[in-house]
């Protein structure tokens, strides 16, 4: 059998009228480097080798935040994970109410991360039933 695994590149397609917030979310909260800075498109680098990119779009085309908050849910490691929240907390994310210990959050641009630290033991969302009691259910963004 083939040995599959996720790369290090993603792309999202983004509302154009978000570039500001994710240029200084990105960079400035979350400490990416911006490697490539365009009208279309930009490219970030995060932590070690990470490539994002942000594919400016109309409205009509990107997804607003609901549809986000539909798709795929991603994983930060910060080392600090509680001062990395505060960052993020600070900057103005929304804030969604997850029943989880961890920091679920939409950046701008829409996309679902959850915070967690760097070599935090994760293995009780392995191989077993948590998550199962959410589907059907939307998060709430916390008040």
């Amino acid at each position: 059998m083939t040995n599959v695994t996720i790369g290090n590149h993603c792309a999202m397609r983004v509302p154009r009228a978000e570039k500001d917030r994710i240029r200084w979310f990105y960079r400035d909260v979350l400490g990416c480097e911006i490697t490539r800075a365009g009208d279309q498109k930009d490219d970030f680098r995060l932590g070690s080798g990470f490539s994002l990119a942000f594919l400016y779009e109309d409205e009509d085309i990107a997804l607003d935040e609901d549809g986000f908050a539909r798709a795929i849910f991603l994983e930060l490691q910060a080392d600090d994970a509680e001062e990395l929240r505060k960052r993020i907390v600070g900057f103005g994310v929304t804030v969604l109410d997850v029943p989880d210990p961890h920091l679920y959050f939409q950046a701008p641009g829409g996309q679902v991360f959850r915070l967690v630290g760097a070599g935090e033991d994760l293995s009780g969302y392995e191989g077993t039933e948590h998550g199962e009691q959410f589907v059907g259910r939307p998060f709430d963004a916390r008040s």
